[in-house]
């Protein structure tokens, strides 16, 4: 199938590395995004982790100072009765205790201690209330949670507080955190999205091609197969014409024998005239956009016609042709087209007949539509041949080996002329008994005749 102009396997096999290339290209692209979320997610981690860390650092910076600033005025000297130095409201000298000098938070109340070796004791300051909502107030994104939250990227990020606030942690927002996640799954949404997008398109392209493909071989197919036909069709009756007409030219024969020889060369031109003829009812019937010449016409008369026409054949080959045709049918049909699909029926149950071909036609009405049948004794249509015998150029077996004629329009064209008059044909019965196909044309009426 090297055509140019068609698609082929080359073409298929060009494309289907194009995809394949895409497909890798988008593959590694859906891995490259996500590898970037997660760094950036972790990226917006850190930042919301060191924005906590440096709320933490201050809140140890302003402690560690308050802590500094009592050291220095114990060591100067402390008086009860004295005013504590800033950020202190109130102090107070106890006996020595242990861990004097660390700090504690009772009921909320920040108190920090301070040694005085000399006097053996240890002075303990609380701190104003304002100091200590100072030093706790953090920036709009964080907020104090109880306890540190532990563990992957997708959790709640936060830093714990020494002492005395170690119960504690600073963390971002829940609605803070939550907007970061959610930039994070919405981002992750949209590569789904478009990936999935790109893996439908992909898989439909391939669909589409794949399907065009089995139609471009189908088809090249059926006109190898139409070539074989008609080249046979044409040269079988022409190779007859020359051998016979030859003969009688060259007065090889005696009168008897010039004459059947004569009326041979007839049959041949008469066969070339059928060929053609099907050609061009194809071009007429079955392009796109043909029309029908409908008019009431009596269905039964046609049918007869079409018969009586046929039985000169019949008689020659020495089949049987049985009738039983119901009169005053009538219906809106296109006669030259209906004789057409008549004629090839008859044709076709001719030549796929049995040894000795038996052709049983019937017409009657029923329901308002006519049913045409026409049946042969041949052996039958396989079960996988039957959806294709309407196809155009389609025939069973190879055009090399088979020894019927035609070309594999026939059907083709008693379909679409049936289709054209809003009617069906099917295959109603078929096996080693026969096959018959029946036409059904609706809005048919019975008139009496006068």
């Amino acid at each position: 199938m090297v055509k140019k102009g068609s698609l082929t396997v080359r073409h298929l096999a060009v494309t289907v590395l194009v995809v394949l290339l895409v497909n890798t290209q988008l593959t590694w692209w859906i891995i490259f995004v996500l590898r970037e979320n997660r760094v950036r997610l972790g990226l917006e981690r850190e930042a919301v982790q060191a924005q906590c860390r440096m709320e933490a650092d201050r809140v140890a910076g302003d402690l560690a100072e308050a802590h500094r600033i009592l050291d220095a005025a114990v060591a100067g000297g402390y008086h009860r009765n004295a005013q504590p130095p800033a950020p202190f409201s109130t102090w107070q000298a106890e006996p020595s205790i242990e861990n004097c000098g660390a700090s504690t938070l009772e009921d909320g109340i920040l108190v920090l201690s301070s040694p005085a070796p000399e006097a053996g004791r240890c002075v303990l300051a609380q701190t104003t209330d304002d100091w200590t909502d100072l030093l706790l107030q953090l920036h709009d994104d964080l907020e104090l949670s109880a306890a540190p939250q532990l563990g992957d990227e997708t959790q709640r990020p936060a830093i714990a507080l020494g002492p005395p606030f170690k119960a504690w942690a600073i963390s971002p927002t829940v609605e803070v955190w939550n907007a970061i996640l959610d930039g994070y799954r919405g981002r992750i949404l949209m590569m789904v999205s478009e990936g999935t997008f790109f893996a439908i398109m992909l898989f439909v392209l391939v669909a589409l091609l794949w399907r065009t493909l089995r139609r471009e071989v189908a088809l090249e197919h059926q006109h190898r197969n139409f070539l074989s036909a008609v080249t046979h069709e044409l040269k079988s009756p022409l190779a007859s014409m020359r051998l016979s007409l030859e003969t009688v030219l060259r007065g090889r024969s005696d009168p008897g024998a010039s004459l059947r020889f004569l009326e041979n060369a007839l049959q041949d031109t008469e066969r070339l005239q059928s060929l053609v003829e099907k050609v061009l009812e194809v071009t007429r019937y079955a392009r796109e956009g043909s029309s029908l010449n409908l008019r009431e016409s009596c269905l039964s008369e046609i049918v007869e016609g079409a018969i009586d026409r046929f039985s000169r054949r019949t008689t020659a080959t020495g089949a049987n042709l049985n009738s039983e045709i119901e009169s005053g049918i009538w219906s809106e049909i296109d006669e030259e087209a209906i004789a057409i699909v008549i004629s090839n029926l008859l044709e076709n149950a001719l030549k796929y007949g049995g040894t000795i071909p038996r052709i049983d036609v019937s017409l009657n009405r029923e329901g308002g539509s006519a049913m045409l049948e026409v049946s042969d004794n041949g052996n039958g249509i396989t079960p996988d041949d039957i959806p294709r015998v309407y196809e155009r150029f389609w025939r069973a077996g190879d055009e090399m080996t088979r020894t019927t004629q035609g070309t594999g329009l026939g059907l083709f064209l008693v379909q679409q002329i049936v289709k054209g008059h809003g009617g069906e044909v099917t295959v109603t019965q078929t096996g080693h008994e026969g096959t018959t196909f029946r036409v059904i044309l609706p809005g048919a009426a019975t008139v009496e005749e006068a």
